[in-house]
């Protein structure tokens, strides 16, 4: 990807007089994606494996609040967070060697995107239908499986991302270099809460879905019928909105939960801002 400088005189002064380093960017979807969600970790006891898991990124901006712009790319690619990683992103050099606290980047659909470590297929695949996200994969629990296939025309920002130890942004060091991950949690999906910070992991309602499909039950469940299950069919005290408007089916509540898939170095936090 191609680097942009806010300022060329004032950017080349800071980078002299501070001297400069270098920035690398990755994408990484962790071993819950990588792998499994173990049962454990379902509050009903369920295993969930992706066999894909392909997300859309871009617009990457290394900024300062006071607006001046380290670095900035241009261009989108599609990465399959479900293949081993980190995978390289992309990478910045000899930016000014200084704290820049406004790091952002965006999963959003793209007509251009080019292949990051996705297939030529899968990338046309998010082209075609306009989706940012898409994943594949299987629910287990017991002797029943449940496959699910589901894409999403998410265009989200996600803004002022910090590191609860490391703080905002990033450092970029004199005569180094620096990486920076932007993690994809895949286990989000499958919380019952929007807001609380003791959603659990649940699967039983999504799987009672597929019963309700126009074809019987089949071993998939699909965004359709998703939407035929209204929340507040589901049990008390799960599938909370936290006042989210327009979340009123279980599909609008996985929605919901895919713009927040988007993290900054593991555990990291940014502000999603849908577009």
């Amino acid at each position: 990807m191609k680097k942009l400088m806010l300022g060329v005189g004032l950017m080349g002064l800071m980078a002299c007089s501070q001297g400069s380093g270098n920035v690398t960017f990755t994408t990484y979807g962790e071993d819950f994606i990588e792998k499994e969600i173990p049962a454990e970790d379902f509050e009903d006891g369920w295993t969930v494996k992706y066999s894909k898991f392909l997300v859309t990124l871009g617009e990457l901006k290394v900024a300062g609040h006071g607006g001046e712009v380290a670095a900035e790319s241009v261009g989108a690619k599609v990465f399959d967070v479900h293949k081993p990683g980190p995978v390289t992103v992309a990478s910045f050099s000899a930016l000014p060697a200084a704290d820049w606290d406004d790091v952002s980047f965006a999963i959003a659909p793209s007509a251009s995107a080019e292949a990051g470590n996705a297939s030529a297929a899968d990338v046309n695949l998010l082209k075609e239908n306009g989706w940012s996200v898409y994943m594949e994969g299987t629910a287990t629990k017991g002797a029943v499986t449940k496959r699910f296939a589901w894409g999403f025309p998410l265009n989200t920002l996600y803004e002022h991302c910090e590191h609860p130890d490391l703080g905002e942004g990033l450092t970029v060091p004199d005569g180094g270099e620096e990486t920076v991950q932007l993690t994809i949690h895949g286990d989000h999906l499958f919380f019952d809460d929007l807001q609380s910070t003791d959603a659990k992991m649940r699967f039983d309602a999504l799987a009672a879905a597929d019963k309700l499909g126009i074809s019987g039950a089949d071993g998939e469940v699909t965004l359709e019928e998703l939407a035929q299950v209204d929340l507040t069919e589901l049990p008390m005290g799960q599938y909370g909105t936290g006042g989210a408007a327009n979340v009123r089916n279980l599909r609008d509540f996985v929605t919901a939960l895919v713009r927040t898939v988007g993290h900054f170095r593991g555990e990291g936090e940014c502000s999603p801002r849908a577009r």
